[in-house]
């Protein structure tokens, strides 16, 4: 027996009337029969700004993704948090002195 997956995403297309197409094979990878119910969420493929100034593109987070195996949500996110523990104010200091070294 195949394991099913918990989750699958897929890009789709708006069509008339506000309708969305799901793909057969990521109904089928879930387990999903036709009439139940599901829990859906939707996530517009804009580029946030703070990634726009940095220069990063669509393609960049897709190559990214496709290559740590995450998400498209979970590389977005990684990426506006890169530099958000360094502060220009002051210099990071280590805490820890190593064994044998004068603090």
């Amino acid at each position: 027996m195949e394991k099913r997956s918990e989750s699958v995403e897929f890009e789709g297309v708006v069509g008339a009337g506000g309708t969305l197409a799901i793909p057969g094979e990521c109904l089928e990878s879930l387990g999903i029969q036709k009439g139940e119910r599901l829990h859906v969420r939707l996530t517009h493929r804009r580029l946030n700004s703070a990634l726009q100034k940095r220069g990063v593109t669509e393609e960049e987070i897709e190559r990214i993704s496709k290559l740590q195996f995450e998400s498209r949500a979970q590389v977005v996110k990684f990426l506006l948090s890169e530099g958000a523990m360094s502060r220009k104010q002051r210099p990071f200091r280590r805490k820890s002195v190593r064994p044998g070294a004068r603090g």
